[in-house]
């Protein structure tokens, strides 16, 4: 049986915090609770530590978790670990495991070169998941010219 549940995939970059905000937002609106999930990655290489400590995957987690409580969203955490190859596994794995009827992801863009070196996780999540995979798309970025022309009421000087 698949409940009222969403997981929030999260990770330390702005596409997270489009994701977190997104999920706050439709899980106040809809009554769903939330299941928050950290991948903390392993390199390829044994040889090479993660990047990241169990310490800092559980504070990413434990702040995420007091935004949501905050805004009245029932939510739980998880952090777990994979190898750069099976982040995406492991959300959708997570998510059938904890009886979730949606995927939150967020969206990083990447442009020109880095599009090729990316990790294409989201990709990966679309492909192998049967559940409905929601990306949230990330904040829209203005330059300091363009809001000033904004708040000013169009006119330029």
């Amino acid at each position: 049986m698949i409940r009222n549940r969403l997981l929030v995939a999260i990770d330390q970059f702005e596409a997270g915090d489009a994701a977190i905000d997104f999920t706050i937002g439709h899980a106040a609106q809809s009554g769903a609770d939330v299941v928050v999930l950290h991948v903390r990655e392993f390199p390829p290489s044994l040889r090479v530590p993660p990047l990241e400590t169990v310490g800092a995957a559980r504070d990413l987690v434990e702040s995420t978790l007091l935004r949501m409580r905050d805004a009245g969203v029932q939510a739980s955490g998880l952090v777990t670990s994979a190898r750069e190859d099976t982040v995406a596994k492991r959300i959708v794995q997570v998510a059938v495991d904890e009886q979730c009827a949606a995927i939150v992801l967020g969206s990083r863009r990447l442009r020109g070169i880095h599009r090729l070196t990316g990790s294409r996780i989201r990709e990966r999540v679309v492909r192998t998941s049967h559940l409905p995979v929601i990306v949230a798309p990330p904040g829209l970025r203005c330059s300091k010219r363009a809001l000033t022309t904004a708040f000013s009421g169009g006119v330029r000087s």
